[in-house]
C-alpha cells in the first residue's frame, strides 16, 4: 500500500483555504525515529508562508482537517512546524496478513502502457565487455519492475549489425581469401576486425574497396548479405551464452538491431527533403538544428546521408524512433545508453519532432549511467590497458564465490557448490552494479562485491537463508494456523512499516528508473530483520501466538527479498 501516497492527498484535500494550494507540495517522508513518528510532513512552513498563514496555525488546522480514516491512530504538531502521521498498529496488522497470502504482496498493477525498452545494444564482431554491463543489468532490471507493474513492454535489443564497418570487414575476408566464415570463433572474428580497422586507417585503396563492398549490402547482393549475416551470427550466438548465463531476460526475438530499419532509410531521407528539413551541401544531407551549437557557435549540422548516398547512424536512429511511434504505438521509450551518447540522442529527437514523428502521447526518457573505474579512478580494464571480457568478468567471480562457499563447508556436494557458486557468483556482481546511483562512477573492487556483510548481495542472502531455516525448523503450517499477526513492540512495528513501504519503493523506481533504491531497501530489511532475530526470541519463544506471529513476520521478509532480487534479475537459494 502507498501510504506516503494517500497521506499526501489527504493531506492536500485539507488544504482549502484559497484554491492556490493545488500547487503546494507538502513533502511527506518517513521518518527515522518511530517513537516520533511513522511518516512526517516537513513542507508545510513553506506552503503557510506561500499562503501568507501562521505557520504554526496553518499546520494545527492542517493536521485538524485530516480525514484519519482507518489507516491512522493519530496526527500531531511538533516544533517548528512538522505534522506528524501515526499509523494504526491493527490496520497494520491487518495488512500484513493481506501480505502474507497474497502472491504479488498486495502490490496494485498501474495503468497498463506499451513500454519500449532500449538496452544492452552490444558490437557486432567483438566480444562483450564489461562496458556493456551496466546498460544490460540496469535495463534488464527496469524491463523486469515494469512488467510486475503489469506494463506491456516490448525489449529492443539494438545491436550495432549495419553500417561502414561491414564493408570493411567483407572487404579484408575477400582479400584474405577467408573461408568456412560461419566456423570463426568469435575471438578470430574480432582479431579479423581490428585488422581490418588499421587497413582502412592506412590504405586509401582499401577505404575505396571497403565502400564498394557497402554499397553492394545496401544493393542486397547475395554474396555480400551472406558474409555478412555470418558475421552477425556469430557474435549473437556468443551474446545469447552471456545473456543465459547473465539470467538476462532478453532473447533472439528481441533483437532488432539497425539493419532492421535499412529499407526505411530511402523514405525517411525523400520525406526530410520533402518537408525541407534536411538540404544539401557539399553532396552531404545535412539538418541544421538552432538549438545545438558547434565548435564554432554556429547551429549544429547532422549528417544523415553521405555523397556516396550512403547512409549514417543517425538516419537509422530517426527510423528506429518514426518506427517505435508510429507503428508499435508505444506509450513511453526508455532509453538505458551511456551518457556519452546523450547529445546525440537529443539531435535525433529533435529531427525526429521536426519530422513530426513522435506521437503526442509519446514520452522518451534517456537513463544515461556513468563509468565503471579501477582502484587509480580510471576506466575498468585489465593491466595490459585492454577492455576486460564480460564472460571472463563472470568466471572469475564464480571462481571466487566457490573459494567462499568451501571456506565455509569443505564437505560440500560438488554438483551442489557447482550451482550455488554460479548463482552467488553472478548475484554478487549484479546486486554491485544496481545497488550504484546509474548516474554516477564507481569503482569497480572484488573485496567489496564479496564481501559477507554490508549492503551486499551475500549479506541479503544470507538474511534470506537465515529465514528459511527458522520457518523450516518450526515445523508450522502457515496456511492451517488461524492466529493472527499481532504487533508486540517497537523492532516488529519497524519491520512491519518497512514491508508497508514496499510498494513505494517499487513505484518510485517505476517513476525515475533507479534500482539502487530497491537494493537500499533489501539492505535496510535485512538488516532489521538480523537485529530483530538477535534481540527477540522467535523458535523458543514461550507464548504461541507472539511465536506464531513472528514467524509469519519473518516469512513476509523472505518473501519480499524473494520478490525484490527476482526483480532485479537475481536468483535466491533456500542454504549457502
Amino acid at each position: 500500500m502507498k501510504i506516503k501516497e494517500k497521506i499526501i492527498k489527504e493531506t492536500i484535500r485539507s488544504l482549502i483555504l484559497n484554491g492556490s494550494e493545488k500547487n503546494c507540495d507538502p513533502i511527506i517522508i518517513k521518518s527515522s525515529n518511530k517513537q516520533k513518528s511513522d511518516y512526517q510532513s516537513n513542507g508545510i512552513m513553506k506552503i503557510a508562508i506561500k499562503l501568507k498563514k501562521n505557520p504554526k496555525k496553518f499546520a494545527k488546522n492542517v493536521a485538524k482537517n485530516i480525514n484519519k480514516k482507518n489507516f491512522l491512530k493519530k496526527i500531531t504538531v511538533s516544533d517548528p512546524c512538522f505534522i506528524n502521521f501515526f499509523i494504526n498498529s491493527k490496520f497494520i496488522e491487518k495488512r500484513l496478513e493481506n501480505i502474507l497470502i497474497c502472491k504479488r504482496l498486495k502490490i496494485k498493477k498501474q495503468n497498463k502502457k506499451k513500454i519500449v525498452i532500449d538496452y544492452s545494444s552490444p558490437n557486432i564482431a567483438k566480444n562483450m565487455h564489461v562496458g556493456h554491463l551496466r546498460s544490460t543489468i540496469i535495463g534488464d532490471a527496469m524491463v523486469r519492475i515494469m512488467e510486475f507493474l503489469g506494463h506491456n513492454v516490448i525489449r529492443e535489443n539494438h545491436i550495432g549489425d549495419w553500417g561502414h564497418q561491414y564493408g570493411m570487414l567483407i572487404t579484408y575476408i575477400k582479400e584474405k581469401n577467408i573461408k568456412n566464415i560461419s566456423k570463426i570463433k568469435l575471438k578470430e572474428l574480432e582479431d579479423i576486425y581490428k585488422k581490418s580497422k588499421r587497413k582502412f586507417n592506412r590504405s586509401k585503396d582499401f577505404k575505396k574497396k571497403s565502400k564498394k563492398s557497402l554499397i553492394k549490402m545496401y544493393k542486397n547482393n547475395k554474396k555480400y548479405i551472406s558474409v555478412w549475416k555470418k558475421i552477425v551470427n556469430i557474435t549473437l550466438s556468443e551474446n545469447k551464452k552471456i545473456y543465459k548465463t547473465l539470467n538476462i531476460t532478453l532473447k533472439s526475438k528481441h533483437i532488432k538491431g539497425e539493419s532492421f530499419y535499412r529499407n526505411m532509410l530511402k523514405n525517411i531521407i525523400l520525406d526530410l527533403k520533402k518537408k525541407k528539413i534536411a538540404r544539401k551541401k557539399n553532396g552531404k544531407l545535412i539538418v541544421y538544428l538552432k538549438k545545438f551549437k558547434n565548435k564554432l557557435g554556429k547551429k549544429m549540422g547532422v549528417i544523415i546521408q553521405n555523397e556516396d548516398k550512403t547512409f549514417l547512424y543517425s538516419t537509422i536512429d530517426i527510423a528506429c524512433i518514426k518506427h517505435r511511434s508510429k507503428i508499435i504505438k508505444a506509450n513511453k521509450i526508455m532509453y538505458y545508453i551511456d551518457y556519452r551518447q546523450k547529445r546525440y540522442l537529443e539531435q535525433v529527437l529533435e529531427i525526429s519532432k521536426k519530422a513530426k514523428y513522435i506521437s503526442k502521447n509519446l514520452s522518451i526518457n534517456h537513463y544515461e549511467f556513468g563509468t565503471i573505474l579501477n582502484k587509480k579512478n580510471k576506466p575498468f580494464m585489465t593491466r595490459k590497458g585492454k577492455t576486460i571480457k564480460l564472460y571472463d568478468l563472470i568466471k572469475k567471480s564464480i571462481k571466487k564465490s566457490k573459494k567462499i562457499i568451501l571456506e565455509k563447508n569443505n564437505k560440500i556436494n560438488r554438483k551442489i557448490l557447482k550451482k550455488r557458486s554460479k548463482i552467488i557468483g553472478i548475484g554478487a556482481i549484479k546486486y554491485f552494479e544496481l545497488s550504484k546511483n546509474r548516474k554516477k562512477n564507481y569503482v569497480f573492487n572484488w573485496k567489496k562485491i564479496l564481501k559477507l556483510d554490508g549492503n551486499t548481495y551475500i549479506y541479503i542472502q544470507y538474511a534470506y537463508s537465515r529465514i528459511f531455516s527458522i520457518v523450516k525448523k518450526s515445523k508450522i503450517n502457515i496456511k492451517k494456523i488461524k492466529d493472527k499477526i499481532i504487533i508486540t513492540n517497537l523492532e516488529e512495528r519497524k519491520i512491519s512499516i518497512k514491508i508497508l513501504q514496499f510498494e513505494e519503493i517499487i513505484d518510485d523506481i517505476s517513476k525515475n528508473s533507479y534500482p539502487h533504491i530497491l537494493c537500499n531497501y533489501l539492505y535496510n530489511l535485512s538488516t532489521n530483520f538480523s537485529k530483530f532475530y538477535e534481540k527477540y526470541y522467535i523458535l523458543s519463544e514461550k507464548d504461541k501466538k507472539i511465536k506464531i506471529s513472528r514467524i509469519k513476520l519473518i516469512l513476509i521478509i523472505s518473501k519480499i527479498i524473494k520478490i525484490g532480487l527476482n526483480l532485479l534479475g537475481i536468483k535466491t537459494i533456500k542454504k549457502i
